[in-house]
């Protein structure tokens, strides 16, 4: 959002750094084997068009903020996959690939794999991402691989690729849902029990909805259909108000999930835990709730943020109390 960015402006106005906002919840990060994010809007090539709300292209640097935060790859099919033409796909890989961090979910050619791969502690994992909304376009897009869309035959496909390319856990990003409905639709749960219900998929993440959404356990795997807003300017102020957001968007988390490989040699979570996060809009530094300092900060907003949280999330998901070691 532009406040954001405006908050991350140079006092010259010629440069943009976000690294700050990431201060806190990056401790988490680092001591993860893998972190995955999902980036929403297009980046700029060079800072000279920017555009904000409703149609994005917004500073290049930010991903500079998520390499320097210690994310490993980033989902990156949205509903404003395309604010920014064909270019701004072209933009976005490139930004993130500048700065070491995979990106998956749009693409330049037909030849490109359709999932990141990563290695941690033996185990490789591939992420796939997908939108099922996306504005001022149709979705399939034309060409289909340009941004990927939730087909489910073509998800488990492409799912049964990457485990023929050796992947021994799959995880599935979706951007979509109902904007500021915590519950899941009958939609959004149908297909979480679909994709689950594959051999090929070990784990579902969802965004697009702005606040946290309810979280589902099937087949002995997880479904998180919405980690809320992570950085963000909403619900807004005086300057942008939006009259729809609910407080819930100032709030969002971080899952915590250890894989373990059972007695079939099948790679399994065995264990989710989350972190409770929340949009301090006076610096847009994203706060660890409970875990960072915020002794200039309301005792009593913080504590209705994480009690919103925990009253979606939990009891499928426990809050961790401290940092990783």
């Amino acid at each position: 959002h532009e406040f954001v960015a405006d908050a991350a402006r140079s006092s010259d106005g010629a440069s943009w750094n976000f690294e700050y906002m990431f201060d806190s919840v990056k401790q988490v990060f680092e001591s993860a084997d893998l972190s995955l994010c999902h980036l929403e809007t297009p980046l700029s090539s060079d800072n000279s068009e920017l555009s904000y709300y409703p149609n994005f292209e917004v500073p290049y640097q930010l991903a500079d903020a998520i390499s320097s935060a210690q994310y490993d790859g980033c989902s990156v099919a949205s509903n404003h996959s395309l604010d920014a033409g064909t270019i701004g796909v072209t933009n976005t890989l490139n930004q993130l690939n500048r700065v070491g961090v995979q990106a998956t979910g749009m693409s330049l050619s037909a030849e490109e794999t359709s999932a990141s791969f990563f290695e941690a502690e033996g185990i490789s994992i591939a992420h796939l991402s997908v939108t099922d909304v996306l504005n001022n376009a149709e979705l399939p897009t034309d060409p289909v691989w340009l941004i990927a869309d939730l087909d489910i035959k073509r998800i488990v496909s492409d799912a049964e690729q990457a485990r023929l390319e050796g992947a021994d856990f799959i995880v599935v990003s979706i951007h979509w849902g109902e904007e500021y409905i915590s519950t899941l639709s009958t939609h959004q749960e149908e297909t979480v029990i679909e994709l689950l219900d594959s051999e090929y998929i070990d784990l579902v993440l969802g965004h697009g909805t702005h606040v946290p959404q309810t979280v589902i356990f099937h087949n002995q795997k997880y479904g998180i259909a919405g980690l809320g807003n992570f950085l963000s300017n909403q619900p807004g102020d005086e300057r942008r108000r939006c009259n729809q957001c609910p407080p819930a968007t100032q709030d969002g988390m971080i899952v915590w999930l250890e894989i373990e490989e059972n007695e079939n040699g099948r790679f399994f979570v065995v264990e989710a835990s989350y972190y409770p996060t929340w949009v301090d809009r006076s610096t847009y530094e994203i706060i660890l709730l409970g875990l960072s300092d915020t002794s200039e900060l309301d005792s009593e907003t913080l504590s209705a943020s994480a009690n919103r949280t925990a009253e979606v999330v939990e009891p499928i998901l426990s809050r961790s109390n401290s940092l990783p070691k």
